[in-house]
């Protein structure tokens, strides 16, 4: 039995670090921002690629901060960014996604709350579709 709660135990955790490897910040974000669980799924932007494209994410922040890009890997888990800084919840940033060959998907101003899909075929280049968080 105690097995069994040991390898139950590493799966959480494995997965929890999984998960807070997906979020990105603001350059400025405090700690204690980061750590404001009450904002996940209302105050980000949600990535997520079920495409068959590995995905380069860059952007620029309301004040101008650049975001640090980062890769999105072909269904990989969900990538979040927080809207979440300087004490309050922002409302969009300038959003860029690209193919790792350099094929612009997806550019624009992004507001909070959106979820970008990005789907293909085999063969074709990704689609993306664009939700709103419910």
């Amino acid at each position: 039995m105690t097995f069994k709660a040991l390898i139950l135990g590493l799966c959480v955790g494995f997965c929890a670090t999984a998960i807070g490897a997906n979020q990105q910040f603001h350059p400025d974000a405090t700690s204690e921002e980061k750590q404001e669980l009450k904002w996940l799924g209302y105050c980000e932007i949600e990535i997520v690629n079920d495409s068959f494209e590995d995905l380069r994410v860059y952007g620029t922040y309301d004040n101008g901060f650049s975001m640090l890009p980062f890769y999105i890997f072909s269904f990989e888990a969900p990538h979040y960014i927080s809207l979440y800084y300087y004490g309050y919840c922002h409302r969009g940033m300038n959003l860029y996604i690209d193919t790792l060959q350099g094929w612009p998907l997806y550019g624009g101003y992004t507001p909070v709350g959106m979820t970008i899909v990005l789907s293909s075929g085999y063969g074709k280049h990704a689609t993306v579709k664009l939700e709103t968080k419910k």
